[in-house]
């Protein structure tokens, strides 16, 4: 299980997919790799699994909706 770091920290935004998913950014058939799209609401906030459940859409922000939470898998260094 893993950690994300604590809100106000520098989060990247493909390394929190990963530690809710095991898909390493930029793998074949995986996430995207950096600069490319993962959106935020759709795909992480909306999904119950990630302890979010956000509908898509709604406005989220980044390091105080994900910051400090426990994950599946690792946080990437």
């Amino acid at each position: 299980m893993g950690l994300i770091p604590a809100t106000g920290s520098a989060i990247a935004f493909g390394k929190v997919n990963q530690a809710y998913t095991n898909n390493t950014p930029g793998s074949a058939g995986n996430a995207p790799a950096g600069g490319q799209n993962i959106s935020l609401s759709s795909v992480l906030g909306n999904n119950a699994t990630y302890g979010i459940n956000q509908a898509s859409g709604t406005p989220i922000s980044f390091s105080a909706t994900f910051g400090g939470k426990s994950t599946p898998f690792d946080y990437p260094p």
